[in-house]
């Protein structure tokens, strides 16, 4: 009886306890809270008119700490950015400090420490930081027009893509997967700033659905690359007489001793029914090449590049499905060039079967394509539009070209 006596006054004792820092905990909360509430009303910073300045004493406070979600965030991008660097992943108030100083972001409150990490401030920070061009997709039906520029930006590199309701909720806290993906993007930055891409192609890599801007361009953008491109609309890999080769695109760059670190190239769409398949030439010396046929243009291209460019990376995309010929046609011409860059040891981006971007189903061709007024108002399934480029080309080869620098 004694045990059980005193077993109930040690339970008893213990609910107590509990009950008392439960309240202690709340009072604390709601002190805090009123707080904040109060200086926000009456600090300098809620006048976003005014030149803001930082507020030393809330640096000292010690209420910025790198474990908050925003901290580690802004820790991550500015030093991807190459913009600063900052050593101690833990000083919350030299990460805000700096965020501030860089112009990432344009008020220090209180309130940061309650606000959770979410889209629209990952997309107003990482525009500023990197340095984005204003771009857009198209209309964001859930985003305010004082939103638009950053968050259209965002969606247009393939950070946050919209979904078929055209929402891309800028509101919504990033979750720890989340997180890792756009960690995986600022790796890549950090990887890849300030290297040169060299591309050759058609009008795919060239942008022509996108106002010029294609592969290559998208890829050099978004992670702070240069990029010569010489692609050329309506290019092939086989002689079609007044229209480009894809051959004489790389003479002409090496005629102007153009240097690299990567190159990026597509071809084929335009010899698709259009010049002879040729035969593959199991050699790797292609001097004699015959390049009027599109098997004998392909291997002739990657030999000159392999030539010119010794040890430079290249990665091949081959595009989507689209609604333009035969499918055993398109079939036929892009699996063999897939065996020709496997020959090469090239890698290669095969959208048509890793993607679900098979534009002979409209409403993906009316979505993802462009409509060229020239032939009226249809879209024409072969080039992407921003959305397309966004959703479908980006992520992949992006993946593919990082791996070169031994980054995923």
């Amino acid at each position: 009886m004694k045990k059980t006596r005193w077993k109930r006054i040690g339970l008893i004792a213990l609910i107590i306890a509990l009950v008392t820092m439960l309240i202690v905990g709340v009072s604390m909360v709601s002190a805090i809270a009123k707080h904040t509430s109060e200086k926000s009303e009456s600090s300098p910073h809620s006048d976003t008119s005014s030149d803001q300045k930082v507020n030393n004493e809330l640096f000292d406070s010690q209420l910025f700490n790198a474990t908050h979600n925003r901290s580690r965030w802004l820790y991550d991008l500015i030093n991807a950015s190459g913009r600063a660097k900052i050593d101690n992943e833990s000083d919350g108030n030299a990460i805000f400090r700096t965020a501030y100083q860089l112009g990432l972001i344009d008020t220090v409150s209180e309130d940061d420490l309650f606000r959770p990490l979410d889209r629209l401030f990952i997309a107003q920070t990482t525009v500023r930081a990197l340095g984005y061009p204003e771009r857009t997709v198209g209309e964001l039906a859930d985003v305010p027009p004082a939103q638009k520029s950053v968050m259209g930006t965002m969606a247009y590199y393939g950070y946050f893509v919209p979904d078929h309701e055209d929402m891309v909720y800028p509101n919504a806290a990033i979750s720890a997967k989340e997180y890792e993906r756009l960690k995986t993007e600022l790796n890549r930055y950090r990887a890849l700033k300030g290297k040169k891409v060299l591309a050759f192609g058609d009008s795919i890599m060239h942008g022509n659905g996108n106002h010029e801007e294609g592969i290559a361009v998208l890829i050099a953008t978004k992670y702070g690359m240069t990029v010569n491109d010489y692609s050329v609309p309506g290019a092939s890999f086989g002689d079609r007489g007044e229209r480009s080769r894809i051959c004489n695109q790389i003479r002409v760059a090496q005629m102007a001793d153009e240097k690299a670190d990567l190159i990026l190239l597509n071809g084929g769409t335009n010899d698709m029914g259009h010049t002879p398949f040729g035969e593959n030439d199991k050699g790797f010396d292609m001097t004699d090449a015959d390049e009027t046929t599109f098997t004998g243009g392909m291997q002739k291209a990657l030999w000159m590049l392999r030539m010119n460019w010794k040890g430079i990376p290249v990665v091949y995309t081959r595009v989507h499905n689209m609604d333009l010929v035969e499918d055993k046609l398109e079939r036929q011409y892009g699996d063999w060039a897939l065996d020709i860059t496997d020959k090469w040891e090239i890698p290669s981006v095969d959208l048509y079967n890793g993607t679900t971007m098979n534009t002979e189903n409209k409403a993906i061709c009316d979505r993802y394509t462009f409509v060229d007024e020239r032939y009226g108002e249809d879209h024409d399934s072969i080039h992407p539009n921003a959305l397309g480029y966004a959703k479908y080309y980006l992520p992949p080869i992006a993946k593919a070209v990082a791996e070169q620098f031994n980054e995923v």
